[in-house]
């Protein structure tokens, strides 16, 4: 599927913005000019803005020739002073964890912990965004350089770094992570499929139009068999947000 093109015109007293991504062989604006001031716009409009009373809240163009959004197989335009308020937020992307750190505490052979967080994504304008994560090493005894190895998930069901899999028996050992959100099921069906980490970003959670707090939340399991050392695992997570316009 083809992704659309945003086109965003908007006319308002003493600040002209207009955003084309195609422009038509002729175009007619209006002029004024004064020793003070140069004033060049499309068109003029009546009025425009927010109103607001003790139970609406209005946002409209009046007087322009032909305010509201428009449709083609290529482009969307969006007409009239009401589509700015759009531009007005910010591209937000937030961990919602108060300590940044996961503990897992003692672990004990054949059981499977986890242990969760949200993320918490925004993006007003453009074609959405994508989020995504890599590791810095597998889990890993500092002192020692012993590791617990990635998952490869049930047998059978093997996962990769870009495909998620089935990972629900006490005997497939590791270390990996799901996603459950608007966003992350197209990587992460359900929630007993998981992937393991790499070293290199990849995908966990993408949109194509813009978006306001949608919330995903990030599960990490982490099951040792009874060969595993003793030690202090640790590893770092990195995420990374990315508007894409």
């Amino acid at each position: 599927m083809k992704s659309k093109k945003y086109l965003l015109s908007f006319v308002f007293l003493g600040i002209l913005g207009i955003w084309l991504l195609k422009f038509p062989k002729q175009s007619f604006s209006q002029r004024f000019q004064s020793n003070s001031y140069v004033i060049e716009w499309g068109n003029f409009n009546m009025t425009g803005g927010t109103k607001t009373s003790t139970n609406y809240r209005l946002s409209d163009t009046v007087g322009q020739m032909a305010p509201g959004e428009s449709n083609s197989n290529a482009y969307n335009l969006e007409a009239g002073f009401q589509y700015i308020y759009n531009t007005f937020n910010k591209f937000r992307f937030t961990i919602n964890d108060p300590d940044l750190a996961i503990n897992f505490g003692s672990l004990s052979p054949g059981v499977g912990i986890t242990s969760s967080h949200s993320i918490t994504i925004s993006c007003p304008a453009g074609h959405g965004y994508q989020i995504m994560a890599e590791y810095n090493h597998p889990l890993q005894d500092l002192s020692s350089g012993i590791t617990i190895p990635d998952t490869k998930c049930d047998l059978g069901s093997t996962c990769t770094p870009t495909n998620a899999n089935t990972w629900i028996t006490n005997t497939s050992y590791g270390f990996g992570y799901n996603v459950a959100g608007v966003g992350a099921t197209q990587y992460f069906p359900n929630i007993t499929q998981f992937r393991p980490f790499t070293n290199t970003p990849v995908d966990i959670m993408t949109e194509t139009t813009p978006v306001q707090n949608h919330t995903a939340t990030v599960t990490y399991k982490v099951l040792i068999s009874s060969l595993q050392s003793a030690g202090n695992y640790e590893n770092a997570i990195t995420f990374i947000a990315v508007p894409n316009y």
